[in-house]
């Protein structure tokens, strides 16, 4: 499934995937949180932990979250990543090409790092002496 996290940096959302996440997850939990910031206006920060709760993940719940960013491509501002599953590089990479926003990813044991870069102002530095390191890229 997937939860809200808690806490998150102000102007910021999370959810971690724990469990199984299924193809309904994301229209139930994730979705609607989405629609209501995207209404006020606001610019999407978010950011996805799969961590090691995760069990498994079904395809079309990647799919359900690729649909609604291409519908809503100009809410995304930042978008962290966080987990050391490589199976996720591939997907990143499709998901960074439909979304004009700014996505990075980063390993599990820099969940503290993930969260200052997506609540970071854009003039705000994103890595120690580094514009975006490529850490889910393919490979």
């Amino acid at each position: 499934m997937l939860r809200r996290m808690s806490p998150m940096p102000a102007g910021t959302i999370g959810f971690e995937a724990v469990g199984k996440v299924d193809d309904d997850d994301f229209e139930d939990v994730v979705a609607p949180v989405l629609r209501q910031e995207i209404a006020r206006g606001a610019k999407l920060r978010l950011l996805y932990l799969f961590g090691p709760g995760l069990r498994g993940y079904e395809s079309d719940e990647f799919q359900e979250e690729i649909a609604f960013a291409v519908r809503h491509p100009t809410s995304y501002e930042r978008v962290a990543v966080v987990s050391d599953e490589t199976w996720l590089r591939p997907a990143l990479r499709v998901l960074s090409l439909l979304v004009p926003g700014r996505l990075r990813g980063f390993p599990v044991v820099e969940l503290e790092a993930a969260k200052r870069w997506v609540s970071a102002e854009e003039h705000e530095p994103t890595g120690a002496g580094s514009t975006e390191p490529p850490y889910l890229s393919a490979s």
